[in-house]
């Protein structure tokens, strides 16, 4: 009698794989033969779940959203307004070896998006979805008063997401390593020059999922 295949969880090992290997390698990496020798399967088996190597990349870069999002959604909620904003940033840094890899492979996606408009489409999507967070978190903690009523909300997103991206390419593309510390003081200097706080010292509340980032000079001067 044949052994029965779940054919989802086969796919799901397939686009774990192509996830680790542009994390560790580089999009260059990422052929059909390399991603199923990852997954240690025969690249036929990876035919038959996944036509393209565009589609392959297209739908791993899901586990790097499925990834962080659970967290972002239940630290997006926290009752201080200004420090969810506040840890949302500090988990999209690249300051460990999963965050890195993360990066890794988004800069990867976002290399290949030049010629390939399929993933142009779907890092555009990223990029739209990402905006829209990070301004509905500002928009929050103004209107609870934890930031003036006259900050300029769309600017200050576009700049927190410019300081990120290009945070993110000298950390994974320079060779100088940034350390979390220095990352995490860049996020609270652009609160303070950007969204200027009503004074309000940042809460104590652990990042989900994992423990909350040390807290910076510059943070602790403003307690």
């Amino acid at each position: 009698m044949p052994k029965k295949v779940d054919h989802q969880s086969r796919r799901d090992a397939f686009l774990a794989a192509a996830h680790r290997t542009v994390s560790k390698k580089g999009v260059g990496a990422a052929t059909m033969r390399e991603v199923a020798k990852e997954a240690g399967f025969t690249t036929g088996a990876l035919v038959h779940y996944v036509e393209s190597v565009e589609t392959l990349l297209v739908e791993a870069s899901e586990i790097v959203s499925q990834g962080v999002g659970k967290d972002l959604t239940a630290i997006e909620h926290l009752p201080n307004r200004l420090e969810a904003l506040r840890q949302v940033l500090y988990l999209t840094l690249p300051t460990d070896t999963e965050r890195k890899g993360n990066w890794n492979f988004l800069i990867g996606l976002w290399e290949r998006s030049f010629t390939d408009p399929v993933v142009r489409k779907r890092m555009q999507e990223r990029v739209s979805k990402w905006h829209a967070r990070t301004e509905r978190m500002i928009r929050a903690a103004q209107k609870v008063g934890d930031i003036p009523s006259d900050v300029d909300v769309l600017m200050a997103t576009r700049a927190i997401a410019t300081m990120i991206d290009g945070l993110a390419v000298q950390v994974m593309r320079t060779g100088k390593p940034m350390p979390a510390t220095e990352q995490y003081a860049l996020v609270d200097m652009w609160i303070v020059n950007w969204l200027k706080p009503q004074n309000k010292p940042p809460a104590k509340h652990p990042v989900a999922g994992g423990p909350r980032p040390p807290q910076t000079a510059a943070a602790k001067s403003r307690r």
